[in-house]
């Protein structure tokens, strides 16, 4: 299974985005783009293999794989940028004038509901219109 993750903005307080699976839309955010160095930046576009990790703070989860120069970027629970450090965290909807997202446990829940048990990669890239 091949899921897209659309960036639509990239912002200085954070970089937010979109995953469509299944008819359903999954909100991301990330910390915003700083080259790709640990812990304060959204990991680089392209296509990446994902896998099970168990996380000392958030159980089983998705873990990106072979990140460039990084490692453990996990899918998780997050509503604000500062809620992740180099990983991404899902939301039901954008909380609108804030960089953030609602309802992430809730997200988290569901999109593994709909990906437990498969294989996939995960393709980040910029869609500027992605989020309308």
């Amino acid at each position: 299974m091949k899921i897209e993750l659309q960036r639509y903005a990239y912002d200085s307080r954070g970089t937010m985005g979109v995953i469509t699976l299944e008819g359903e839309r999954f909100y991301t955010i990330e910390r915003t783009w700083l080259d790709n160095a640990p812990n304060v930046s959204c990991i680089p576009e392209g296509t990446y293999q994902m896998g099970w990790r168990d996380s000392p703070k958030f159980g089983e989860t998705w873990h990106v794989k072979d990140v460039p120069d990084r490692t453990h970027i996990l899918i998780h629970v997050a509503n604000f940028p500062e809620n992740v450090h180099g990983c991404i965290g899902l939301g039901v909807s954008p909380m609108g004038n804030v960089i953030g997202v609602k309802s992430s446990k809730i997200a988290v829940t569901r999109f593994e509901e709909l990906t437990k048990g498969q294989d996939w990669e995960l393709t980040i890239l910029f869609a500027p219109h992605a989020g309308l």
